[in-house]
């Protein structure tokens, strides 16, 4: 992990910190967040690759938040608390790449944060080459991780968001129905990071898109076909 550098968000420099470090990671520590305000935090992730996230779930959905809103190729890993109902759904929605549980050894965390650098290379050097994914206007870029209108606004894409959003981008019309929408959620799960949230419906996450699509500046035309499925329309 040499060269590689990490903002922490950590109450103290637990092992995992110290992990990192022996195996040549940079690591920028902060152990709160009331502590500094907003342009110090985006200043000190600036330079670095990855975020790491360990405090609380509500200081974690926070700060995650707060990466994407900067729009940097920035890796973001949270750790779940034990039992936290929701925690998992809530840091997926805020464009965590991977969730991890406080048992997990140090040594995965620093597999992670390898493969997440790994994976945004060989997406930014996709990024070279025409999208496979695309609709008028929208593509998909990231290998699928992000949706893209040709002017500007982007939104970045959950698990189950991504696996929707393929599926209809690559259907014949880009008409989907209610099995096959299913079925790629759960394909989508199958090698997912983290752990799958219960039984997730295609109703819900397609509201939810929506709404965070308006919230980033565009309108993901995703129509319902009531009683078979829904369509990308353009």
């Amino acid at each position: 992990m040499q060269g590689h550098q990490v903002w922490a968000l950590a109450p103290d420099d637990n092992v995992e910190l110290q992990y990192l470090r022996t195996e040549g990671c940079r690591v920028r520590r902060c152990d709160s967040i009331d502590a500094v305000d907003r342009h110090t935090i985006q200043r000190d992730m600036l330079a670095c690759d990855a975020v790491l996230l360990m405090a609380d779930a509500a200081a974690n959905c926070r700060v995650a938040r707060l990466a994407r809103d900067m729009r940097l190729p920035l890796d973001l890993v949270a750790v779940m608390g034990p039992t936290r109902q929701g925690e998992l759904t809530a840091l997926l929605q805020v464009g965590v790449d991977w969730v991890m549980r406080q048992d997990d050894p140090p040594a995965l965390l620093a597999a992670v944060l390898r493969a997440l650098r790994l994976r945004r290379h060989t997406a930014a050097a996709d990024l070279v080459t025409e999208s496979e994914h695309r609709i008028g206007p929208w593509t998909l870029e990231d290998q699928g991780w992000r949706l893209q209108h040709h002017d500007g606004s982007s939104l970045r894409l959950t698990v189950s968001e991504r696996s929707i959003l393929v599926c209809l981008f690559e259907s014949p019309g880009h008409l989907a129905s209610h099995a096959m929408l299913n079925e790629a959620l759960s394909q989508g799960w199958q090698h997912a990071y983290g752990r799958r949230p219960h039984d997730p419906k295609p109703r819900g996450i397609i509201s939810r898109l929506r709404w965070r699509g308006l919230q980033a500046g565009m309108e993901p035309p995703v129509e319902s076909l009531r009683g078979y499925g829904y369509v990308w329309e353009i």
